[in-house]
This record gives structure tokens, C-alpha cells and sequence, in this order.
């Protein structure tokens, strides 16, 4: 039975998906409903293909390998399998191959007649090439953009066919968390800033190494850049922007180190 599957480079699409409904590629400053999304595009592949789903493989970044609160959520979407790489200095690493490997693996088995690629990665050109010398048909997924362009020229050549989705498709799944900001009433507060820290670090002790942990608490009071910003991420699903909140900021951090050492005593 012929089938697709669908690669999603969960950089390139918040970043342009932010950038096109929301004004800024900025991870923190947008929200989006990946569950409303990710049905729109599975709706969307089954119309185009003409042949039933495989499923939906997710790439993503994250701190220290430690899954996100967005990705334990996508992760538990029916037929979504999430990858992840890791997130340093700010930037994610090894997503490409992570990409790579799963297309050619689904294609040597013959699992897919058409893979549809939301990337603009030009190192992703030759796992289209090998791909395609398997049998297997490459659909180039794209985010409308002002700009030239927001993927690879290469990439674009390489796919049997190039379709960048309307802004329509995509605008009624981003939200500028600055749009959703708390008024001054119902702002968080302090304990649910605990309690968001805390969560994460218990998330975290569970996936960490023992050297891990030891690496970590030999920073105190310092947490590492990429860790920090997975950290505030995830308290920002509960609490809003924490752009403005420097005492929630402290809150979450302070929490999430007294969970840490709570856990080591």
C-alpha cells in the first residue's frame, strides 16, 4: 500500500510561522496550537497525496535532550513521533540528520510513496536525492515569506514539487503571546511561578544523568543558557510572557533550583 509521511523542521516552521502572522521569528514572543496545525496539515497532505498517512515525524531542538512541554504534548498526538536534537548557544544541532535518517530509513523499506518536507535546510538536498533514487516522491512544504526567499534555492530544485501554503493556512494557529498578555487582575503570580519551576525540574531530574545532575549543581547559581531558556519556555505555556516579569523569572529559577537540590539531599 502506497502511504506518505510528513518531516517537520519545527524550527523553520515557528520561525517563519512567526515571523509571517506574528511579525518576529522569536520563539518565546509566539504561541502555537500544534494540535489545530498539525490536523489542518495531516488533512491537508491525505487531500494533496491521495494515499493514507504513515505519520507525522516532528524535529525540534532541546535543552540538554530534555523533551519540552510543547513536545510531550505533540508527542501525544495519534501518529507523531518526535525527534530531538539538541539546543546549544541558542541554536539547534544535529535536526538535519535526525531528518536524513528517518527519510532514508522509510524509504530503503519502501514504508512511504511520498515524503512532504516542511524545511528550507539546504543540507537536507541530498537525503532528497537518495530518496528519490529510492522511489520515493519529495513534496517541499514552504511558509509564504516578504522576503526573497526562506528556503534553500538548492532544496527547492531537488523536490518533485515546491507548495508554499497561504498565509491563510497558517495564521490561524500562531498567536502573539504579547496579544494574550494578562491584565494587571489576573496576572500570575508568584506560587504558580514555583509550581511551573518546580514541574520542570522534576521533568528534568527524570531524564538526566547522574553526571548530568553533578555537572549542574557544580553551576549553582548559574543554569546553562540552553537549559535557562527551555526552562523559561516551558513556564511561559502556563504563565504567559515572561518578557516584561523579571520577579517571575527569579521565581521559576529559584523553584526550579530548590527542586534540584531537594532531589540531591
Amino acid at each position: 500500500m502506497d502511504r506518505s509521511a510528513v518531516f517537520v523542521d519545527a524550527g523553520y516552521l515557528l520561525a517563519e510561522g512567526g515571523r509571517l502572522t506574528c511579525g518576529t521569528t522569536s520563539r518565546p514572543a509566539v504561541r502555537c496550537d500544534y494540535r489545530t496545525l498539525h490536523r489542518e496539515l495531516t488533512d491537508w497532505v491525505a487531500e494533496h497525496s491521495g494515499v493514507p498517512s504513515l505519520r507525522t515525524y516532528w524535529y525540534d531542538g532541546a535543552a540538554r535532550g530534555v523533551p519540552s512541554a510543547d513536545h510531550e504534548q505533540i508527542g501525544g498526538f495519534p501518529y507523531v513521533k518526535v525527534r530531538l536534537g539538541r539546543v546549544i548557544q541558542g541554536e539547534q544541532k544535529g535536526v538535519d540528520a535526525l531528518i536524513y535518517r528517518d527519510l532514508m530509513t522509510l524509504a530503503r523499506e519502501r514504508a512511504i510513496a511520498v515524503a512532504y518536507l516542511l524545511s528550507g535546510d539546504e543540507d537536507l538536498r541530498e537525503g532528497v536525492v537518495a530518496a528519490q533514487d529510492m522511489g520515493v516522491q519529495v513534496v517541499l512544504l514552504g511558509v509564504p515569506t516578504r522576503q526573497r526567499t526562506n528556503q534553500s534555492a538548492a532544496l527547492v530544485r531537488e523536490a518533485d514539487e515546491h507548495v508554499v501554503l497561504p498565509k491563510d493556512f497558517w495564521a490561524p494557529h500562531f498567536t502573539s503571546r504579547e496579544s494574550e498578555a494578562k491584565t494587571p487582575g489576573t496576572q500570575a503570580g508568584a506560587a504558580e511561578a514555583q509550581t511551573a519551576g518546580r514541574s520542570f525540574a522534576l521533568k528534568w531530574l527524570g531524564e538526566a544523568q547522574p553526571d548530568g545532575r553533578s555537572e549542574l549543581l557544580g553551576d549553582f547559581p548559574r543554569i546553562p543558557r540552553e537549559l535557562d531558556l527551555a526552562l523559561l519556555l516551558d513556564a511561559e505555556e502556563t504563565l504567559g510572557s515572561l518578557r516584561e516579569r523579571q520577579d517571575l523569572k527569579r521565581e521559576v529559577r529559584g523553584a526550579f533550583w530548590s527542586a534540584i537540590k531537594d532531589a540531591e539531599s
